[in-house]
């Protein structure tokens, strides 16, 4: 069964498309109704509905801005416009948006039925795809036979440059590799690339994932982008390409909706990190790296992207590839608690004493453990709390010449614990500096009509998705009723303490149209400008 959000200002038409069909029949429920586009989003957003049934010509949202916004919340859902024939013409513009389908009105009953079981149709053949792992019916979203091989060399080998290579040449292969490869399009495409390492977990958070999800990752990316994946020890490792702006642009869009479907369709939750961008293939190793240590960060939270440039500073250094003990060190660092810490610190003390490895590997071991260490602080410490962290700091020539073995262990379990205290408390530090950032330019900007979540989290230099996540774990509350919050205090006092006009009242607060404002202010205090007024003069 589809749910379903009907949005027509029209009430007798809304009430007719409601009441005279037979949903149930047709394989829909309704779950919310909406009088205006930006009822309409806020529904989208709370009941994440499949389908959004909507007039093209909507009061404070048009029909097409609404498909853009409802796309960057739910890019899963799909959207069916109502419009006269007139808007038909205008209404294709939007075919970018997940239109499923146009209906022409005035349309009857039946006609609409039988449209709905058209859509519901289209809806069914979709979640076929993704949940049978088909490949994408289109021959542009099919991946070519020697993409995953490539790809595993790519991303899993460090490509090492002789000193009688050169590097231009090198990326020049490589990026001919890609164009055959179908991960770029032609070599006077300028494209940047990013990694992409997804997980899918089931009830019992297991790790679920199986290679037959390449396919179901491969046709939700060939709507956005060029892309390339394969899967390696219980993740699916995927390449996309584009242009610097659509890569922005959609990589927001396409991992929400990777993440919707993978709950939807495949009953499944769902991990996504994501790799820095970059502009050549030579660096594809190193990217791999970054989208792992993202998904990291999850700390066993499911139906999340995480990128590494909203949690860690962006490091000058490349990533190398870290033995399993460093990996497991780093994540026990990051996430974990000074008990498991201990644990596992005393554990690899006591096999590298079982194992009778020459001193000078288990040293290297230990020089290994305490970069990771380091590496991990400066990801995300300030200067202060790196210095702090430096001056006790064993470093090698103190630690295996003057220490005994024992004493050694001490210092160095020691040395993780407080970079594992200095790391937890920093990542507190940096979400609540982040959020405090927002308010302030929401206080201070409040005015400023086109601000918006994404408009302070491009300033931030954040992800939006990012932002609006820290803002209701840090504030309790969305970004969007943060401002109305702050726009709506400024409306009463203005209102209460002078006599100007409500459009004027209206363009201060941030609102060109009066009469939006009017509608955001009874929903906010329960009564038109023009009643609280009235009421306090009496």
């Amino acid at each position: 069964m589809y749910t379903v959000v009907i949005a027509d200002d029209e009430v007798e038409l809304r009430t007719a498309i409601v009441k005279k069909i037979d949903w149930k029949a047709i394989g829909f429920e309704i779950v919310g109704e909406a009088e205006n586009g930006i009822e309409a989003l806020e529904l989208v957003e709370k009941l994440e509905p499949d389908l959004l049934l909507t007039d093209i010509k909507m009061p404070f949202v048009s029909g097409i801005e609404l498909a853009r916004q409802a796309r960057e919340i739910r890019p899963a859902m799909n959207i069916a416009f109502l419009s006269g024939y007139d808007d038909f013409k205008y209404a294709q513009q939007a075919i970018q948006y997940n239109i499923i389908s146009y209906l022409l009105k005035p349309i009857s009953a039946e006609e609409l039925t039988k449209e709905l079981t058209v859509i519901r149709e289209k809806m069914d053949a979709k979640v076929r795809q993704l949940k049978e792992q088909e490949e994408p019916a289109d021959q542009n979203g099919k991946q070519h036979p020697g993409t995953a091989p490539f790809l595993m060399s790519l991303l899993l080998d460090n490509v090492e440059i002789s000193p009688d290579e050169n590097e231009a040449d090198i990326e020049g292969a490589l990026e001919n590799q890609a164009i055959l490869y179908r991960l770029k399009k032609s070599e006077n495409d300028h494209f940047h690339y990013m990694v992409l390492v997804t997980q899918f977990f089931d009830s019992e958070k297991e790790n679920c994932t199986r290679p037959e999800y390449v396919n179901f990752i491969n046709t939700i990316l060939s709507k956005y982008v060029c892309f390339g994946s394969f899967y390696s020890k219980g993740k699916i490792v995927s390449l996309v390409s584009a242009n610097e702006r659509e890569l922005g642009k959609y990589v927001l869009i396409f991992t929400k909706e990777i993440i919707q479907n993978a709950q939807r369709v495949l009953n499944s939750g769902c991990i996504i990190g994501i790799s820095c961008e970059m502009e050549k293939l030579l660096q594809c190793n190193p990217a791999y790296y970054e989208a792992v240590s993202a998904c990291i960060y999850s700390q066993g939270e499911t139906n999340e992207a995480y990128f590494i440039s909203d949690i860690e500073k962006v490091n000058a250094h490349e990533h190398q590839y870290i033995s399993s003990t460093t990996s497991e060190l780093e994540r026990l660092l990051k996430t974990g608690d000074r008990e498991a810490l201990e644990r596992f610190l005393l554990q690899v003390f006591e096999e590298s004493g079982n194992r009778k490895s020459a001193k000078a590997n288990i040293n290297f071991l230990l020089i290994q453990m305490m970069s990771t260490v380091y590496d991990a602080v400066c990801s995300v410490a300030d200067e202060e709390a790196t210095i702090s962290i430096l001056k006790s700091f064993p470093f090698p020539e103190n630690l295996f010449v003057n220490y005994s073995y024992e004493k050694m262990r001490e210092e160095i379990m020691s040395f993780c614990q407080r970079a594992r205290e200095v790391i937890a408390s920093q990542r507190k530090l940096n979400s609540e500096i982040i959020c405090d950032q927002a308010i302030q330019i929401i206080n201070e900007e409040y005015h400023d009509e086109s601000l918006t979540l994404v408009s302070i989290s491009e300033r931030l230099h954040i992800s939006s998705t990012y932002l609006s996540a820290l803002m209701k774990k840090v504030r309790g509350e969305t970004f969007s009723n943060l401002l109305t919050e702050r726009r709506m205090i400024e409306a009463k006092t203005y209102l209460m303490c002078t006599a100007m006009k409500i459009m004027e009242i209206s363009n201060k607060c941030g609102y060109s149209d009066q009469h939006y404002f009017s509608y955001c202010f009874k929903k906010y205090y329960g009564m038109s400008p023009n009643k609280m007024r009235e009421m306090e003069r009496k």
